[in-house]
């Protein structure tokens, strides 16, 4: 069930996947439950582009080139560290998954996911 388009009224998203395709399918989603997005395909953009709109809640992929979701969460750790950052990965085993949780990541999702629980997780990470 996905939410209704005022669950996440006035959140703004950073979504932040190499894969056009994942990146639009997650930005629909989040649209569609209200939220306001900014989305990149590289990490370092992303960070620039929070340094233009400060985002509430980041959304990444674990694999990417040049820098990775960890890189990225380091980066929010340094600049924004009040901003909760989701990682979502299709390559994690449940110890891998723990690990990244210590980083400071505010949950990790892992693909496949239902599209509910992206929204859901984002909700969470605002406190709604």
């Amino acid at each position: 069930m996905l939410m209704d388009a005022t669950s996440l009224r006035d959140v703004m998203v950073l979504v932040v996947d190499d894969d056009p395709g994942v990146r639009g399918l997650y930005v629909a989603v989040l649209q569609q439950a209200g939220a306001q997005v900014m989305s990149s395909g590289i990490a370092s953009e992303a960070v620039e582009l929070s340094d233009l709109q400060a985002p509430d809640v980041v959304i990444t992929d674990l694999h990417m080139p040049t820098h990775d979701g960890i890189w990225l969460l380091r980066e929010f750790k340094a600049r924004m560290p009040a901003t909760p950052v989701i990682l979502i990965s299709g390559y994690l085993d449940e110890p891998g998954r723990v690990k990244l949780l210590r980083f400071g990541f505010a949950d990790i999702l892992m693909k496949p996911l239902p599209l509910s629980d992206l929204a859901s997780a984002v909700a969470r990470a605002v406190g709604r």
